[in-house]
């Protein structure tokens, strides 16, 4: 088929954004990291000013989001006080300054414009920008975008613009949407739904737009490629549905983090096993073998055991996926469609009987954090010195960052990585990242000492970081000796401190390591 013909105007809203970043180290916490530059694409997607569109008609079904009806982003987003373009959270992550230039096919403007980070979803890879300078928009439309409900069919012919590297000006690459699937997002390294396309995706397309090149619209953000030996062509781009949800939550203070159902689900292939739980021949669903609940957590509407057999009006089969868009999808992209406190319909088959519930969701329940970011844009880790013992929690970021080759990566740390889960007395890991040496800790090692889990102080078992400091902050106030209990990569190990010499220590190992401060926790 030849090429079609991208109007103009939808090449014109697509901007070059350039980005200074600084992140934190994640192994020296109280410190950042040497400034970096990188570039990536963006969209126009809002002009300033008050809607000139009425909302829709409120007729949402229960359970389904609450901006399922909406065709123009005015509905999503009612007011702006800037220009406002739509990227990849990935692009602007850890930015310390963000510009956007229009460099269109024909040349467009030398003009670097001053965005700012308004909005953030690092869960689902996307950012809103907001240009405050009238000029940079002032001969540009913005992009439309496909609708919340609308996806386009597979082997649909697709067209990737951007900024890639090896160029200064707009390119576009052509290809098909290959699927639509729950695939693992590696910026915030969660499952969520996503567009495969075939045309080449590199580094700096990410954030660009997916255009439909019959009507001119976004179908999706580019915002990643999977590399691997045999693998070619694999674009992966965020769908129209996660777009929505994220305009539409930005703008109505909602938290832009993907929730959660807190639970572990295994398939129900086996015949044997769907009869044992009181499935008849026919029916289909999916075991709930886990149910997760942070510390202070009531228990919630599922239980271990249930068999899940529809969330909200998707009818849940025994690999745990539903049908959603035309698309058999992980069950998971239904509750992504939602925000945290929402509650949804579910239906259940517990102790032979149908059962229905309301299920609220909630944050995701990893034992080991996937992204620091959270709500923010910069990902700041916390930390802990307490006589030149340096405590931090256990994140992906982390572990990333302190062993770039996953393969040297300590299989003590991994196993709580992939199979670790909270529970009413754990919310997170704290490792000893590295002991600064004194006479106050002498004995116990110096340096890196193979990151030991730390389990307790005294007989208390540790919750948190902030736990961890409040019980140690205790034992040096109320006994001789501080004592702090790990876990080796080879076993345990008990670690002695003499609470008398410990202020002392810890204004001396400040002074002489020039550490800023002790803590990034309240002590």
């Amino acid at each position: 088929f030849p090429p079609a013909a991208i109007p103009p105007s939808v090449r014109d809203s697509v901007v070059k954004i350039f980005v200074t970043k600084q992140r934190f180290s994640m192994t020296v916490p109280w410190q950042t990291i040497q400034v970096e530059s990188s570039s990536g694409s963006g969209s126009f997607i809002r002009r300033r000013g008050s809607a000139t569109v009425a909302p829709p008609a409120a007729d949402v079904e229960q359970g389904d989001p609450p901006y399922w009806q909406f065709s123009s982003i005015e509905h999503a987003i009612p007011e702006a006080t800037g220009d406002l373009v739509l990227t990849a959270a990935h692009v602007v992550a850890d930015a310390r300054d963000v510009r956007v230039q229009l460099l269109s096919a024909n040349g467009g403007s030398t003009e670097k414009y001053v965005a700012r980070v308004i909005a953030v979803s690092h869960d689902c890879d996307l950012a809103l920008l907001e240009i405050s300078d009238v000029r940079c928009f002032c001969n540009s439309e913005v992009m439309p975008i496909f609708g919340p409900k609308e996806l386009p069919e597979v082997q649909s012919r697709v067209q990737v613009m951007g900024f890639p590297v090896g160029g200064d000006y707009l390119s576009i690459t052509e290809g098909v949407l290959s699927r639509v699937e729950v695939v693992e997002y590696c910026h915030s390294r969660r499952p969520a739904m996503a567009l495969t396309v075939d045309a080449a995706i590199n580094a700096g397309n990410s954030g660009g737009p997916v255009v439909d090149p019959l009507t001119g619209r976004m179908v999706a953000v580019a915002h990643q490629k999977m590399v691997a030996f045999g693998v070619e062509n694999q674009g992966q781009c965020v769908p129209p549905c996660l777009i929505w949800r994220f305009l539409h939550g930005q703008s109505n203070g909602k938290c832009l983090r993907l929730p959660s159902i807190g639970t572990y689900i295994q398939h129900l292939e086996s015949p044997a096993h769907a009869e044992m739980l009181g499935l008849k021949e026919g029916e289909v669903g999916a075991l709930v073998r886990e149910v997760y609940r942070l510390p202070g957590e009531g228990p919630g509407a599922l239980r271990m055991g249930d068999v899940l057999l529809k969330m909200g009006r998707h009818d849940v089969d025994n690999f745990g996926t539903v049908k959603l868009l035309g698309h058999r999808v992980a069950l998971s992209a239904v509750q992504d469609l939602l925000y945290m406190g929402d509650k949804v319909p579910i239906t259940v088959m517990r102790e032979g009987k149908v059962t229905l519930l309301e299920a609220e969701l909630g944050e995701p329940k990893s034992l080991v954090p996937r992204t620091l970011y959270k709500d923010s844009n910069i990902a700041r880790p916390s930390f802990f010195i307490f006589g030149g013992l340096v405590f931090v929690p256990l994140s992906a970021d982390f572990l990333e960052q302190a062993w770039p080759n996953a393969q040297d990566r300590p299989p003590h740390l991994m196993d709580l990585y992939y199979r670790g889960s909270v529970g009413e007395h754990l919310r997170e890991v704290v490792v000893l990242l590295s002991i600064l040496a004194d006479d106050v800790n002498a004995g116990h090692g110096t340096g890196y000492v193979g990151c030991p889990i730390v389990d307790s102080v005294g007989d208390t078992k540790v919750m948190d970081l902030p736990h961890l400091v409040s019980l140690l902050e205790e034992a040096r106030r109320k006994e001789d000796y501080v004592q702090l209990e790990v876990t080796m990569s080879c076993g345990p190990y008990t670690m002695i401190l003499k609470s008398a010499d410990l202020p002392e220590a810890d204004a001396r190992i400040q002074e002489l390591y020039q550490l800023p401060y002790l803590a990034s926790v309240e002590r």
